[in-house]
């Protein structure tokens, strides 16, 4: 109950961050598509790497904002808990306005590290939540990077599973920069929304849904208000299949 009670009031410092970004006066609204497949290639019953590979692009006009990948190896600790370690890279078109046709783009590597916990409420009901760390380097000249700073974030995800294929999902997303180059945005967003996911075979299925984000810029009085449709195909391999 105690990690249930945390959550709780993590969401809340979300939501009020929100509100406080709302009583500024400049808020750019975006509109966003994103399009991803989401691996899962179990190895064993302990072991399972994920790979997500993500396009995102401006909507409204239509534009690239950025490419994704994340792999993480993920290892099962008992009774709820998962950890894993892994490495982003993301390509990003700059600057973040999609009126901008001559755009220049900058690549970010993110080593990181999470621990999640699935709360299991009912037969049809689970409470996820996830504890995560980036440690945020910035390309430079020559392909070289500089480190920037480190984002903590804190993701409570509800799952409804009405029909053994269908799964209903609500989740809040608090980002925290931390870092001695953060001045102004140690709150650097909130993402908010649902989703629905259909799995109509075994291991392959997908996933549609929305979301808002809401990010704090390094001015501290400028902020995005993204709305975001992303599509997600989900696709589980099995390295070991069990023996029958």
């Amino acid at each position: 109950m105690k990690i249930g009670i945390q959550g709780i009031l993590v969401a809340i410092f979300g939501c009020f961050n929100i509100f406080y970004g709302l009583a500024q006066k400049n808020i750019i609204r975006q509109d966003v598509l994103w399009t991803s497949y989401a691996l899962k290639l179990k190895i064993n019953d302990n072991y399972q790497i994920r790979q997500e590979l993500d396009q995102r692009n401006y909507s409204n006009p239509w534009r690239q904002h950025q490419m994704l990948s994340r792999t993480n190896l993920e290892y099962q600790l008992g009774n709820g808990w998962t950890t894993a370690v892994g490495v982003t890279g993301i390509v990003q078109s700059l600057p973040n306005d999609p009126e901008v046709k001559e755009y220049y783009t900058q690549k970010e590597i993110r080593p990181q590290i999470e621990l999640a916990y699935k709360q299991t409420v009912s037969e049809k009901f689970t409470v996820n939540h996830r504890f995560w760390s980036e440690f945020r380097f910035f390309e430079l000249e020559h392909d070289a990077y500089a480190y920037a700073n480190v984002r903590l974030r804190y993701k409570i995800e509800i799952k409804y599973t009405p029909l053994k294929k269908v799964s209903i999902k609500a989740f809040d997303e608090l980002f925290i920069n931390a870092g001695n180059t953060i001045v102004n945005n140690v709150f650097d967003q909130n993402r908010i929304g649902s989703s629905i996911q259909y799995m109509p075979i075994n291991h392959l299925g997908f996933e549609i849904g929305y979301f808002n984000m809401f990010q704090q810029q390094k001015s501290g009085i400028d902020f995005y208000s993204r709305d975001i449709i992303k599509f997600t195909i989900h696709h589980t391999i099995l390295v070991k299949k069990n023996k029958v």
